[in-house]
Formats: structure tokens, C-alpha cells, sequence
């Protein structure tokens, strides 16, 4: 059997340590839309999925997903997790009460030994805009060793969606990187003239710095939730859609996708916004979309540094690539080439990495700062 597994970087960032305490797993459990949904995943018909089967959790974490699929019957469960939260899950398992049935395992799953096939995999494995940490990865060299022939993966489907974001009359979710863009200007061209008074000219490196600022505040995501169906321009589109049992995750390390958005009002478009949905055999699914409902994914808004003006009917079109950084295959690269009818075609280039602005009404962010 070939195992798919795509190419590791020579060089990697310390990712398992980013989980292996309850700090970076609180805004995962404290995120009910997540935990209702794999609550529902699991439990709803559940003699079907999980009662009596053999199953494997995909980093664990705190090994709740685990502890439910012992509680819905299963067989035996082993769940696998490469950081020190491995401790965590033991510590769940434990008053639980299945240490019977789940065998917590510190070790990538790459590296595990596992003494038989699985009849489910389960897994919570998406990161920002579906594909972010590259976690799917393992899942798959899990499916590919271990699931037997007809095997469930929990979730089975995934979807990438992209919208054209508009702000509301009262709320620009995009002004506030502009905002702190523009006041670190202003703050160095004071110090510009103040270093001046005392014999020392920076100015020189003035346009330096404004390049370093603009890449980045206005190359790197903003994480946003609460947003509304308003905060669209026009109806949203699918850019990615695979099946969990059967992709490649070879075909997920770039992608490109064409759309083309029909817009429905007067409005002015400030960014793309981008979240992803997951579905569940059962027919249980996780949406991360605009609405009212928190969810600690949120939504990705790639604000664009020339906004643009519209009206019902305009057509805006042109293609997204997502590409793995090149240094660090967690990380993504996000591109848009986009025009407006028939104008001159744009294109903006985003940096998915260690920054990632956080607009005030997400709880938390895992891998950037508040700044």
C-alpha cells in the first residue's frame, strides 16, 4: 500500500508545542459550534459510526473527541497526539472512566505503532481557511495505513468558500490594520524630526519602513467573527471541495481555483473573506461562515490595499492560489488576481504565518498577536 505524505521542509517551526498546554486548547473547547458539531458527529447515529468499531483519533489534544467515541460504544480507541497534551488526554481518559477502551499514544502518527486496522478515523484537523497548519496531512497517511476498505472519516467532506466583503454602514472590519498602519507612520515621522533636533537623520529609511509596515498590516489575515450576510457583496463561491476518504493530500500543497462574483448592491469591496465548511457522515455540518454564532476559526479577511467601488450586476473575477510556504509547509501563502469587469487586472499576496491580526470580538488567536 502507498501511504501518501507530502515532502517535510528542511526547516520547521516548533508547532507541537504551540498545543501541549490547556492555554492553546481553551479557545478550542470554550468554541461550542466546534464541539457541538463532533459532539453531533459522533453521538448521532451512532451505532452506525462508532458502537462497536475500532477507532483512531488523529491528534487528540485533550482527548475529548476520544473519550466521546468510547462513550458511543466504540470497541477500542486510540488517540494519538504528538504534543505534551498527550498528558492532558491521559488525564481525561482517566476521569472518564475509559481507560478501558482508549489508549492514549504520545507520538506522531507518523511514527506510531498501531496493532491493527480501524473501522473510523476522527479528527479535528482544519486550521485557518480550512488548510493552515497542513494537519490533514497526517490524517491522511492515518486513512491510507490504517482505515480499512469502506472505513468512516469523521469529517468525511471539506469545503473552502470565498466572498467579496463589504463593510456595513456602522462597522469596517478592515480600518483598524489601516488605523495602526497609518499611526506607526505618523509616530515614525515624529521621531524622524525629533532624532533631526539631536544631529541624526532617519529619513532616508523612511521608505523601507513603510514597506516593512505595509507587508506587514496589510499582507497578513485578519481573523473576524460576528460578521453578517451584509458583509457580502454577492453570493459566495466554493474554491476547494474534496473528500476526505479519497483526495491526495498531495493536491492540497497549491491549488488554484477561478471565480467569479456577481455583485448584488451598491456597495464598496474592502477585502476577500474566506472560511470553510466541514461535513460529517451523518449529515452533521461544521460552517465557520459570516453569522452570529462564534466560532474560533472565524473568518479570514484579506484586506486589499486599494479598495474598490461597485454596483448590482458588476462582475468581479479572477483566480485564488494557495500555495504552502516554501520554508514551512504549516504556513500558507494566499494569492488573488482579481478585476473588475474589464479593468486592469489586480493582484494581492498574503502571508498565512506566524501573524495574524485579530479583529476584537474573536476570544482568541493561537498563532499570532492582538497587535
Amino acid at each position: 500500500m502507498t501511504v501518501s505524505q507530502p515532502a517535510q521542509p528542511n526547516r520547521a517551526f516548533k508547532y507541537f508545542d504551540l498545543y501541549g498546554s490547556m492555554r492553546s486548547h481553551k479557545v478550542m473547547l470554550e468554541d461550542m459550534a466546534r464541539m457541538e458539531a463532533y459532539h453531533s458527529a459522533i453521538f448521532k447515529n451512532k451505532s452506525e459510526t462508532i458502537a462497536d468499531k475500532v477507532v483512531l483519533d488523529v491528534g487528540t489534544g485533550t482527548g475529548v473527541l476520544a473519550v466521546w467515541a468510547a462513550k458511543a460504544g466504540a470497541k477500542r480507541v486510540y488517540a494519538v497526539d504528538a504534543s505534551n497534551a498527550a498528558e492532558l488526554a491521559r488525564r481525561l481518559v482517566q476521569v472518564s472512566n475509559v481507560s478501558d477502551i482508549v489508549t492514549v499514544l504520545h507520538s506522531k502518527v507518523e511514527e506510531v505503532e498501531i496493532p491493527e486496522s480501524v473501522d473510523a478515523i476522527v479528527s479535528e484537523w482544519m486550521g485557518s481557511l480550512l488548510l493552515k497548519e497542513s494537519m490533514f496531512d497526517s490524517v491522511a497517511y492515518a486513512r491510507d495505513k490504517w482505515l480499512k476498505p469502506g472505513g468512516l472519516l469523521l469529517p468525511s467532506h471539506a469545503t473552502i468558500l470565498l466572498g467579496l466583503y463589504a463593510p456595513t454602514s456602522d462597522q469596517d472590519h478592515s480600518h483598524f490594520v489601516r488605523a495602526k498602519f497609518e499611526k506607526e507612520m505618523a509616530e515614525w515621522n515624529e521621531t524622524v524630526s525629533n532624532l533631526q533636533r539631536i544631529d541624526v537623520d532617519y529619513s532616508s529609511f523612511t521608505d523601507e519602513l513603510e514597506q516593512d509596515l505595509s507587508d506587514y498590516f496589510l499582507r497578513n489575515a485578519i481573523r473576524v467573527n460576528y460578521l453578517s450576510q451584509d458583509n457580502l457583496a454577492s453570493d459566495p463561491q466554493r474554491v476547494l471541495e474534496f473528500d476526505c476518504a479519497t483526495v491526495d493530500p498531495t493536491e492540497l500543497v497549491e491549488f488554484s481555483k477561478d471565480f467569479q462574483f456577481t455583485v448584488s448592491k451598491h456597495t464598496e469591496i474592502k477585502g476577500f473573506l474566506g472560511w470553510f465548511t466541514t461535513d460529517f457522515p451523518n449529515g452533521t455540518v461544521l460552517d465557520t461562515g459570516p453569522g452570529e454564532v462564534y466560532n474560533h476559526w472565524g473568518q479570514q479577511l484579506y484586506p486589499l490595499q486599494e479598495s474598490f467601488k461597485v454596483a448590482p450586476g458588476d462582475r468581479v473575477e479572477g483566480t485564488i492560489t494557495l500555495r504552502r510556504n516554501g520554508e514551512e509547509s504549516r504556513l500558507n501563502v494566499v494569492e488573488f488576481k482579481y478585476q473588475v469587469g474589464r479593468g486592469t487586472q489586480q493582484t494581492a499576496l498574503f502571508n498565512m504565518g506566524t501573524v495574524e491580526h485579530m479583529y476584537k470580538g474573536s476570544k482568541s488567536v493561537l498563532f499570532g498577536h492582538d497587535l
